[in-house]
């Protein structure tokens, strides 16, 4: 019989560890005893993985929770105020990361960061300002649209918020009026957007802005300015920047008329700029720049994005190329940006006069009157741009008039320096002689205004005495009354035919035999007193027009003038002046009318504003608009009278006393010979 005692013993034995502190499992361990015992810490247990378990490896940047984030930005942000700056310049790194790069944070991520920053937009102070760039100039165009949503909310917020960074915010969205970012540039999770696209929400944050912001727009004004490009620009770099501005006229129409007067100057300064330099050039040169301007309008986006990435190569051909080629390019270059800016323009103000309101044409109309009083006018030699006027206000017969009456009242302006009111009076013959839709009537009435101005000015300044001169041709002096002549002078040349007081269907036959016409009311009158008068407009006008003048009033028994032009050729013009002048001290100025050396600085130039329309691309918009000049000589049987006058005029002798010449010629001749003595006494 075996005793307790042995039994406890034998357990013991059986449990008790050994030498190595292992323990042996005896073959009578029990299961419930063998779940028990703890496996040796030097072997692994093995795992078996469940088919329904979903595994994930989780990097650092591509999951966080929101909460996780808003912590995070907060702490950045009260260290950054308290000096330390590790946790904001972490913010920066991590918004800074280029889209392409292997390490970017997903869009997913970065919005969540660009939402708790929203939230928390009232703690980005001044020492914040690097985050706040670093977010500006993020790559958010070509993420995805819950992106571009949230970020324009923080923009808006942001300005609302903290009106400093205003300025900040609108200068990058005007950058991306020329540098868009290429689709290229997104993360390669996120969609491709098209470039269409990218153009689209620039201008959704901008009218989201000025409609979140009003205020706004006083200073989108002066960034727009300020981000004009260069005239030294390429073409396509203005022409991105015009287009997107007249985008941005169609939502903002609190900034319109301020956008269309900046593009307005700005092209006013190329095209006068394409004047100054073309002074060097002959009329075969500015042919042949013309021509190839015309090839280049066939050169398409791809085309001149070649352009861009070969600028190296363009570069070094620049280099090799001589100081004539470089210019001749320079102004082929700059013709064909005017020629595409002008383009745009007459595309955009199209459907306003054509299908547009009342309202909105009126407001249209006002707004490029505005510009002409103040941009146009005042710049001497423009070529192209007046255009728009000369096009547009021969919409419908009211523009036209009031086109007219707007040049009429800044020809008469006695408040204008005399040089802007020679100019109007210039716009304003040369607009009623070329428009092709300017109405008899129009023509008729412009032409009794002047010569009414005209008769009052000759009798006013024929009544004044001066103590140490006579009156005579000044131009200084009498500016005002050669421009109106002048551009009577000019009228009469292209308009004569709506002067005649016959049937409308005139026949052109009829004109070549010479007979007597009816004329309107007065008009040869005041011709013939102003043409005879001491003031001697025909000594002072461009001797261009009015050689042009004489030949058709011949031809036309209209006037008979030749022998007034031989007197003129011994009338001598001087520079000295008295007093102060007809216009006060303005008239004592040097300016680009009298700057010339010789009798030509004492004369009128023969400018007229709306001579023939040479650019290429844009001329299509002209058809139709445009009166071209027919000389004299096309009438059957002119050329042989004109020959004969000419060489009378310059052997010196009085073509109008042969007994045989047309009947209409002896009274002016004798009035001719009443004024030679005249004219001579005004020279000395």
């Amino acid at each position: 019989m075996v005793s307790l005692a042995a039994s406890d013993r034998a357990t013991a034995l059986a449990i008790a560890p050994s030498i190595g502190g292992s323990l042996k499992r005896r073959h009578e361990d029990s299961p419930s005893d063998h779940e028990n015992i703890p496996s040796s810490p030097t072997k692994r247990l093995k795992v078996a993985f469940s088919p329904d378990v979903n595994v994930q490896i989780l990097s650092e940047w591509k999951e966080k929770d929101t909460e996780l984030i808003r912590e995070e930005v907060r702490r950045a942000l009260e260290k950054n105020r308290d000096g330390d700056s590790s946790g904001i310049n972490q913010l920066n790194h991590l918004i800074s990361i280029r889209p392409t790069d292997d390490d970017a944070p997903s869009t997913p991520l970065l919005q969540k960061y660009i939402l708790v920053l929203t939230e928390q937009v009232g703690l980005l102070d001044r020492d914040s300002s690097g985050l706040v760039h670093a977010i500006l100039d993020c790559r958010w165009l070509t993420r995805s649209e819950q992106f571009v949503s949230t970020y324009i909310r923080f923009l808006g917020c942001l300005v609302s918020a903290k009106a400093g960074y205003a300025s900040s915010v609108l200068q990058k969205l005007v950058d991306y009026f020329i540098r868009l970012p290429s689709p290229a540039i997104r993360h390669q999770n996120d969609p491709r957007v098209p470039r269409r696209r990218i153009h689209a929400r620039v201008h959704q944050c901008l009218k989201y802005l000025l409609r979140l912001f009003p205020a706004a727009s006083r200073e989108l004004s002066d960034v727009l300015g300020s981000n004009f490009p260069f005239s030294t620009d390429t073409t396509r770099v203005h022409v991105d920047y015009i287009k997107n501005l007249l985008k941005l006229a169609t939502y903002a129409p609190e900034l319109k008329g301020e956008i269309l007067a900046l593009v307005t100057e700005r092209l006013v300064k190329i095209d006068v700029q394409i004047q100054v330099d073309m002074e060097d050039f002959e009329d075969d040169i500015e042919e042949s720049l013309i021509k190839d301007v015309k090839k280049k309008q066939n050169v398409d986006d791809s085309e001149e994005e070649d352009d861009a990435s070969n600028s190296e190569d363009s570069e070094s051909s620049d280099e090799s190329s001589t100081p004539e080629e470089r210019r001749t390019k320079e102004i082929r270059e700059s013709i064909h940006k005017m020629d595409a800016i002008l383009d745009i323009l007459f595309e955009y103000y199209h459907p306003i006069f054509a299908k547009g309101d009342f309202f909105d044409i009126n407001d249209t109309f006002e707004s490029l009157l505005s510009q002409f009083a103040n941009i146009i006018l005042p710049t001497y030699r423009s070529r192209h741009t007046q255009f728009l006027l000369f096009h547009f206000s021969q919409s419908s017969p009211e523009l036209t008039g009031r086109f007219a009456g707007a040049c009429s009242h800044l020809a008469f302006d006695k408040n204008r320096p005399q040089i802007l009111r020679l100019a109007a009076a210039a716009y304003l013959a040369s607009f009623i002689s070329r428009g092709a839709h300017v109405s008899k009537q129009l023509v008729r009435d412009v032409v009794d205004l002047l010569s009414s101005h005209l008769d009052n000015l000759r009798g006013s300044h024929e009544s004044q005495s001066h103590p140490y001169s006579t009156v005579g041709p000044n131009l200084r002096r009498y500016g005002t009354y050669y421009g109106i002549a002048q551009a009577l002078l000019y009228i009469f040349c292209f308009r004569w035919r709506d002067l005649i007081d016959e049937d409308d269907d005139l026949d052109e036959e009829l004109l070549s035999d010479g007979r007597e016409h009816v004329w309107h009311t007065g008009i040869k009158e005041t011709f013939a007193r102003n043409i005879y008068s001491k003031l001697n407009p025909l000594k002072i006008c461009s001797p261009v027009i009015v050689g042009q003048f004489a030949r058709v009033a011949h031809h036309l028994r209209f006037l008979y003038v030749f022998p007034l032009l031989e007197t003129n050729k011994r009338v001598r013009l001087s520079r000295a002046m008295i007093g102060g002048g007809a216009y006060g001290g303005y008239a004592e100025r040097e300016t680009a009318l009298s700057a010339k050396k010789g009798e030509d600085g004492l004369q009128l130039d023969a400018y007229f504003p709306f001579d023939p329309y040479l650019l290429p691309g844009s001329r299509k918009w002209l058809a139709g608009d445009y009166i071209e000049w027919k000389d004299i000589d096309a009438f059957k049987g002119a050329n042989d009278d004109e020959d004969d006058d000419d060489d009378d005029t310059e052997d010196g002798e009085d073509s109008g006393s042969d007994s045989d010449s047309n009947p209409g010629d002896k009274e002016d001749e004798d009035v001719a010979e009443a004024y030679e003595e005249t004219a001579t006494e005004a020279s000395t």
